[in-house]
């Protein structure tokens, strides 16, 4: 089962695994395009909100947006 869901916000990560710091560290606010099928080598196809791309991505590059604590 997939972790999100249509019009779901997540942070995308490019290079969520490489060894320098700045990659794998950088986070872009995305939305949920589409949940990709079970079978197809991508998992989701999303926007990316600060450079207006749209990508399609593993899950392994998303992660959860941090509930605020206000």
């Amino acid at each position: 089962m997939k972790r999100f869901r249509l019009d779901d916000e997540a942070l995308y990560c490019g290079f969520p695994e490489s060894k320098v710091e700045c990659l794998n560290t950088e986070r872009k606010r995305a939305i949920i395009l589409e949940v990709l099928p079970e079978n197809d080598l991508y998992d989701y196809r999303i926007f990316i909100d600060v450079v207006g791309k749209i990508k399609k991505v593993k899950e392994s590059q998303l992660f959860p947006v941090p509930t605020p604590t206000y």
